[in-house]
């Protein structure tokens, strides 16, 4: 709810646009812990089914060679001062991407309603275009906020001429290579995603 993953609209609404039933959602929790010092998360998903093949549905993975030449770079050089090679994880990163596509899902019994859906204006976990909706907008923001250049050979990877930084994104892992990169990355999280840096 805090998230403001969906908006409730009239069921009838989603028959009308789609002509099928809302999407399924269920309640996937994990103990991230141990049975000493329990660290339960809580994650409402969706249960869109594939049922056809779509080539649109595509997210990017960046090869394994930028990762290296990161590494590489890393161990290699000396007297970098302050430039670091660090690794940011976005928690829930998906719930702070927009949705690209109309979707509607069932209401969680927690929130339900009668005669009532949700139509997605996040991205939810489960939902065939999530991770493409989330590389839409980190890449929004890497392009068109922090100044950087996407790579011509994949999509994940970004440079930035002036500053001489370079990241490698991964879903909602992050590998940029300078530490200051990572403090403007959690002021944009913060700003845009509401998200955390880790």
């Amino acid at each position: 709810k805090k998230h403001e993953v969906y908006e409730k609209v009239p069921l009838s609404v989603c028959y009308e646009r789609t002509g099928r039933k809302p999407v399924g959602v269920r309640w996937v929790i994990v103990n991230k812990g141990d049975d000493i010092d329990p660290n339960v998360r809580a994650r409402l998903v969706a249960k869109e089914i594939k049922t056809d093949s779509r080539l649109d549905m595509f997210a990017a993975t960046p090869p394994l060679e930028a990762k290296k030449f990161l590494f590489s770079r890393a161990a290699t050089r000396r007297g970098l001062g302050s430039q670091k090679l660090v690794f940011i994880d976005i928690k829930r990163a998906y719930m702070y991407a927009p949705e690209i596509r109309e979707i509607y899902v069932e209401l969680p019994q927690q929130d339900a309603e009668q005669g009532m859906c949700g139509r997605l204006r996040k991205s939810m976990y489960g939902t065939r275009g999530a991770a493409q909706s989330l590389e839409g907008h980190y890449s929004d923001i890497f392009i068109n906020v922090l100044g950087f250049a996407q790579g011509k050979a994949s999509p994940c990877c970004f440079y930035h001429a002036a500053r001489g930084l370079r990241c490698v994104a991964h879903g909602d892992d992050f590998v940029p290579w300078i530490a200051p990169l990572r403090e403007q990355l959690t002021t944009k999280a913060r700003e845009g995603w509401d998200g955390r840096v880790q």
